[in-house]
């Protein structure tokens, strides 16, 4: 498992993201298609018009399946009304970090840069 988040000296992940991110989001989801796989929904654990971080079980082949480095495809899905950004995008994975603390511990955030917005088919 990539776990190239920078630390500090007690461990702590440093802080590189462009822009803040909403803590508490609930019902925000990013959706990811991989051919000969399920549609994976996963949770977003925070989401900025630049970035995304996606909650992952330890256990899930999702894991398997992205890597750092790698550019994918996810269409984030968030209730109407909520001033989250919605649909298709081209991103990157920044990161797989393990969560040592807090609610998810022992699940892995699966950190996305944003690379562009994927324009809709109509």
């Amino acid at each position: 498992m990539d776990n190239s988040a920078i630390h500090d000296q007690s461990g702590k992940v440093i802080e590189k993201r462009r822009e803040r991110r909403p803590i508490a989001l609930s019902h925000h989801m990013a959706e990811f298609k991989f051919p000969d796989a399920p549609t994976y929904q996963l949770k977003l654990q925070d989401v900025s018009p630049s970035g995304a971080g996606v909650i992952v079980r330890r256990d899930s082949r999702f894991l398997s399946l992205v890597s750092t480095g790698q550019e994918l495809n996810l269409r984030l899905i968030s209730p109407s009304n909520s001033g989250i950004i919605t649909g298709d995008y081209k991103a990157k994975v920044e990161h797989i970090t393990e969560l040592r603390e807090g609610r998810y511990a022992g699940h892995f955030v699966v950190g996305l840069s944003m690379l562009k917005k994927i324009p809709e088919e109509g």
